[in-house]
């Protein structure tokens, strides 16, 4: 019951807060507004969302892509729909109408058939997202291959080193590149490394040298900071924004709280870029709150529940994001630069939850 509770919240959440919390496609509210400024008949109907809940639709007509590593296109306008085709990166779909509550009906060409379903506007763009490219580079840095062009959501599946001889594919927002490569069984496959570990000219420098936001990393969404979670925040904390980036207090647990030991995890650090959270990055987390420094932390959501508390080195955090590489007995610490993120590194320590 604890866990539908926060995810009948998070719904509340998201469909609050419209278009801010994710990409540049316009929404159901923006859709609408732009047909009545024109004195344009408005197309709409309803549908359900596959638990009972009624749905407003408005027709629309664009071509996106798809941001997510792998999503599914589902035969109603929510979680619960059957999954009738699943997309990927870069995958290009028609948008023939867009919900109020942040999904979109697409089709797509699937196997030479055309699917139609609906996907949800956070894993869309209106941007082309994989750039084509085909040349063969060599490797200047040793580096991980991920499956996806974020650290905080890429799974690492093989690894390159310097002096390889790479083919390149494509790039994404030219902070990634997407590479082919062999793996252990002998068979090709496709996966992607930051561009600075390329012997490219007038590229992007290495993630030591720092982070260029006007290239790496997209805008921040204003945010009063405040949302479903705002409860679960130790009173003493405050938030400041600097340089575009929240920035909360450290909160320190208090002495009579009363901890649950959860064991040792292994703790990383992530920021707003585009080397840790993919070429969209908007420092909204997956809940659709801002990120906070010193507040927000990214979780496997199976272990510890969204707007959980947790302890980590006596100071507390919120459990507000996750991500594909956010596995069981780790957690990745919100942080204002990747620099900050790459000092503090890597390292195990045991976790509490308060209760």
């Amino acid at each position: 019951m604890k866990n539908r509770f926060w995810l009948l919240l998070l719904s509340a959440v998201l469909v609050f807060r419209g278009t801010a919390v994710y990409a540049d496609v316009a929404d159901y509210q923006t859709v609408t507004q732009e047909e009545q400024k024109e004195n344009k008949t408005i197309q709409t109907f309803e549908t359900d969302d596959g638990q009972g809940n009624s749905v407003k639709v408005a027709a629309c007509s664009d071509i996106l892509y798809v941001t997510a590593k792998a999503a599914a296109l589902r035969s109603v306008p929510g979680d619960e729909g059957e999954a009738l085709a699943e997309v990927g990166l870069g995958d290009e779909v028609s948008r023939s109408a867009v919900c109020d509550n942040n999904w979109s009906k697409v089709s797509v060409e699937k196997n030479g058939n055309k699917v139609i379903g609906y996907i949800q506007n956070q894993m869309l763009s209106a941007d082309i997202q994989i750039q084509p490219e085909n040349d063969q580079v060599e490797v200047k840095a040793d580096s991980s291959i991920l499956d996806y062009p974020g650290r905080k959501d890429g799974e690492v599946v093989g690894e390159v080193l310097e002096l390889d001889q790479v083919k390149r594919t494509g790039t994404v927002n030219e902070v990634w590149s997407r590479i082919s490569y062999v793996d252990e069984n002998g068979a090709e496959q496709t996966g992607y490394i930051p561009t600075s570990a390329l012997d490219l000219p007038e590229t992007v420098q290495t993630a030591d040298a720092g982070i260029d936001k006007k290239l790496d990393a997209g805008t921040l969404s204003e945010s009063s900071g405040e949302g479903v979670f705002a409860e679960a925040v130790e009173a003493g904390g405050s938030v400041s924004e600097v340089n575009g980036v929240q920035v909360g207090t450290p909160v320190a647990a208090s002495s009579d709280a009363n901890l649950k030991p959860l064991g040792t995890f292994r703790i990383t650090h992530y920021c707003p870029c585009s080397i840790c959270c993919g070429p969209w990055a908007n420092g909204i987390t997956s809940t659709g709150v801002t990120a906070t420094t010193n507040h927000t932390i990214a979780v496997d959501p199976s272990q510890i529940p969204y707007g959980s508390q947790v302890v980590i080195n006596g100071q507390v955090y919120v459990a507000e994001d996750c991500g594909g590489a956010i596995k069981t007995n780790c957690i990745d610490i919100y942080v204002a630069t990747h620099e900050e993120g790459e000092a503090k590194g890597v390292y195990y320590t045991d976790v509490y939850l308060i209760q």
